[in-house]
């Protein structure tokens, strides 16, 4: 986060709330300040920031060394810090006030958000919120798993101890302040990370709830599959969610021995790529939810020419070498999250979502080219391969998956027919006729 980002925020913030450095010197707050102190020019307040106080607290404390002490501690620990505070106006008449200090980072530098809330005409505000903050904070640390709070925009605002041990961090606030960074960009379904995180957030705010399984991950890039329980939620006026979050991992590992078999039927032992078994569970899948979300939808079948040619010249192994190297060029010029399934043999299928069609054969001639362009080299050997694509898009969304795979099955057939070394269009292949099969 930029510090223009935390002074968008503050100017928007409806309390007082300026922004402090490190060595406690103002750089930013909003117009609520001025108001709070009778200044006509926010830089009354950035030079004189000492002179708002008295010079004692009502325990006797100096005031310029007690909000020294409490500033050094929030930057230090990172602990969100409440306290009565005695303010003085311009005018010097008093202002009790509820004073809250945040630690925050941006460009990795830490800073100080101070709230400032008058308290001389709220004091029953003020106890109604501390009391329902406490109630949702024992709430929060009662809790046997790693939980939060999060508003609309899915920032965490605050988190039990849990979380500590979930991911392997230092202090809570690290999760808090890089919530993020605990999602890898994309879950396995292909979708981002922080746009299905909203997704669910909104559908839990006007459902009242939203379960499902999410992929986290530890700092290190350690994986943590886990289920994900989001509930509706109010503070202070606004409308949040709970999150729970449940550690799956000692439940996969419970899992019976058919279920791991069926794990590992998902990948394809020689290239590594994603089993067919895995495509056919997972695309059909995908396909309505981009049906209902009106998300494009296309699939790519790729197929080695004269692969049959290979295997007769240099032998299986060699063969084999080829598909694996075929299999990590393919999956080096296409973007992260893209389903690529080795089909049968030297047959490959390709699921991409979320892009527009034109961006799919882009990838597709992407493929071709990665082939083409560079001899696959063997064991000393330099061998030209080729290969040849069809491609097929959802279009009037009530197409099957087997609709749409036949349809780029056609496009592939037509692709060799007519030359090999190419990426055709079912769409262009319907022109064909002589040659659909």
């Amino acid at each position: 986060m930029k510090p223009e980002t935390l002074f968008h925020i503050i100017d928007h913030t409806p309390m007082a709330c300026s922004l402090h450095n490190e060595e406690y010197k103002v750089v930013h707050l909003n117009r609520a300040v001025t108001d709070l102190f009778g200044l006509e020019d926010p830089q009354e307040y950035i030079e004189g920031f000492d002179a708002m106080s008295p010079p004692y607290q009502p325990d006797g404390t100096p005031s310029r060394s007690k909000s020294t002490i409490l500033m050094r501690d929030c930057l230090e620990s990172g602990r969100v810090l409440s306290f009565d505070w005695l303010h003085w106006r311009k005018d010097k008449s008093l202002i009790p006030t509820l004073v809250t200090l945040t630690r925050v980072q941006a460009e990795n530098e830490f800073y100080l958000m101070v709230f400032q809330q008058d308290m001389g005409e709220s004091q029953q505000v003020r106890t109604a919120e501390r009391v329902a903050r406490q109630r949702m904070q024992a709430m929060l640390d009662s809790c046997p798993l790693a939980c939060g709070i999060v508003d609309k925009h899915f920032n965490i605002v605050e988190c039990n101890h849990e979380v500590i041990n979930l991911f392997g961090v230092a202090d809570k606030q690290i999760f808090i302040n890089r919530f993020f960074e605990f999602s890898p960009e994309y879950q396995p379904d292909g979708r981002m990370s922080r746009q299905k995180a909203m997704d669910k957030l909104k559908l839990a705010l006007e459902a009242g709830r939203a379960d499902y399984e999410w992929l986290h991950q530890r700092l290190s890039g350690e994986q943590l599959p886990c289920e994900v329980v989001l509930v509706k939620d109010s503070l202070d006026g606004h409308d949040l969610a709970i999150i729970y979050i449940r550690d799956l991992r000692e439940i996969k590992k419970s899992m019976s021995m058919v279920e791991k078999l069926e794990s590992i039927a998902y990948t394809d032992e020689l290239t590594k790529l994603f089993s067919r078994r895995y495509f056919m569970d997972n695309a059909a899948a995908t396909l309505e939810v981009c049906k209902k979300e009106a998300t494009p939808f296309h699939l790519i079948m790729a197929d080695m020419d004269h692969f049959k040619a290979v295997n007769d010249t240099y032998g299986h192994a060699i063969g084999d070498e080829v598909l694996k190297i075929a299999a990590a060029r393919m999956s080096n010029v296409t973007r992260q999250g893209t389903v690529i399934s080795r089909y049968g043999g030297e047959e490959f299928i390709i699921m991409l979502t979320g892009i527009p069609y034109a961006s799919a054969i882009k990838t597709a001639e992407r493929i071709q080219k990665s082939i083409e362009e560079s001899r696959f080299s063997i064991k000393g050997l330099g061998i030209a391969v080729t290969i040849s694509l069809g491609i097929a898009t959802l279009s009037a969304h009530k197409e099957t998956l087997e609709d749409i795979i036949y349809m780029a099955d056609v496009a592939l057939y037509n692709a060799k027919r007519t030359g090999r070394n190419k990426v055709m269009e079912y769409k262009n292949a319907q022109d064909l006729n002589w040659l659909t099969p």
